[in-house]
């Protein structure tokens, strides 16, 4: 069933009511707007956290990437390292034998003052004679245990002790006819001992080598992975620097007071102006005062107020006002009397809206061209007309249309002032 109402508002509803409504309203608003934020914000929030775990994903990516490629890198280069060593490094001096020597700096005996000191060597001698005699029977016994694994080693060494007995039997054939026995006996007890220290010897050769075999590799190895890590450092010291030497201090620095003499202009007495060249002296000195700073500050072309006038013509040109004021000011401090600053700052003050400036320039700018000329006629008829223009947006009407009329009369022909002059009069609707 379709029901209208006859009002929107109810007539019979009381201020307090409508007040507590209002405020129901407004909690409800309030309440709704808070639970959007808040559902904006996790929103926001899970977005970030994805961001974030998205992110760390990808770096853990291409960290395992960069990793992965510098271990097989790693693993290349230790592999090429290892085949190198291995084909590089063989074992020198492996059939080598040594021979033991006496030690010519150990204990020796004192000489014999007494008698009875014959006795005692000989006595030291018999138990040197049993004590090699029962090494040799240690030697014999172990002679048949190693025989299988030095047989090869015997063969040759008995070949060689071979051709050393013929050697001396050839070269000392008629002093040993005497004594072969002996010699037998000598030659298989020496025969022996130098198979088994020549089994001694190989052992080890054979484990000094495999010692060092590791500590080469277990040495490489730590370099490379210091070569790889950056940790790897190198001594930067130059070794041909003299550590011993040392350089000077450096000299303390100083300054050096020159005083110029006075500025004396040289002209004849006939021909001096002598108040001009004070006036000329007193005035540079009271634009200096002005600026602020000495003329030695400056450089030689921004103390030229004409210089000034034109950088800040350019400037005008450009549209940077302001930079042309700042040049417009810095040459009227520097020259107080040069009416075309004060009326080239006025145009600039006018194109910014400062109107008030722009008449104060105007008006000192009429006070200055003076004489009043066929010469400064058309400065004179800008300067009216833009004191005239300032005035007009000043609401000052009354004194700004007779300076647009003033400025008109000047300049009869120029078209933009009687523009000018018709738009303030219909404008103010002025009446003559």
């Amino acid at each position: 069933m379709d029901r209208k109402w006859p009002t929107l508002v109810l007539d019979s509803l009381t201020k307090e009511k409508k007040q507590e409504y209002r405020r129901q309203a407004i909690e409800r608003a309030q309440l709704l707007e808070e639970k959007k934020a808040k559902e904006r914000r996790e929103k926001q929030r899970e977005l970030q956290r994805l961001a974030v775990r998205k992110q760390i994903e990808l770096d853990n990516a291409t960290i395992n990437k960069i990793e992965s490629i510098r271990d097989n890198h790693r693993q290349e280069a230790m592999a090429d390292f290892e085949n190198w060593r291995l084909h590089s490094e063989k074992p020198i001096f492996t059939d080598a034998q040594t021979i033991t020597q006496p030690n010519r700096k150990g204990y020796r005996a004192p000489l014999e003052w007494f008698p009875n000191e014959s006795t005692n060597d000989s006595n030291r001698e018999t138990k040197l004679i049993t004590e090699s005699l029962d090494s040799v029977g240690t030697i014999k016994n172990l002679i048949p245990q190693n025989k299988n694994k030095i047989e090869s080693e015997n063969m040759n060494i008995n070949c060689l002790n071979e051709s050393e007995d013929t050697k001396n039997s050839f070269t000392d054939d008629k002093s040993c006819r005497n004594c072969t026995s002996n010699f037998e006996e000598s030659s298989t007890l020496q025969q022996e001992r130098s198979v088994i220290i020549h089994e001694m010897n190989i052992e080890k050769m054979n484990e000094m080598i495999q010692s060092k075999k590791e500590y080469d590799n277990r040495r490489g190895k730590e370099i490379i992975d210091k070569i790889l890590t950056g940790k790897y450092r190198t001594s930067n010291r130059n070794i041909f620097e003299d550590t011993n030497t040392s350089t000077p201090m450096p000299r303390q620095c100083g300054t050096i007071n020159v005083k110029f003499s006075e500025r004396v202009f040289p002209t004849p007495a006939r021909e001096s102006h002598h108040l001009e060249e004070q006036e000329w002296l007193e005035k540079q000195a009271e634009a200096r005062r002005k600026c602020g700073f000495a003329s030695e500050d400056l450089r030689p072309e921004e103390q030229d107020p004409q210089w000034l006038k034109d950088k800040g013509d350019e400037f005008f040109k450009a549209g940077n006002y302001i930079a042309a004021i700042s040049a417009y000011t810095h040459g009227i401090k520097l020259s107080d009397k040069m009416t075309s600053l004060y009326a080239n700052r006025s145009a600039a003050q006018y194109a910014l809206g400062n109107y008030r400036r722009c008449a104060e320039d105007c008006s000192t700018a009429l006070q200055l061209m003076i004489p009043k000329c066929e010469g400064n006629r058309e400065s004179r008829a800008r300067c009216h007309a833009r004191l005239g223009a300032a005035l007009c947006k000043l609401s000052a009407p009354q004194h700004g249309i007779p300076e647009l009329e003033t400025a008109l009369k000047l300049a009869p022909d120029n078209d933009t002032i009687k523009r000018d002059l018709d738009e303030a009069k219909n404008y103010f609707s002025f009446k003559d």
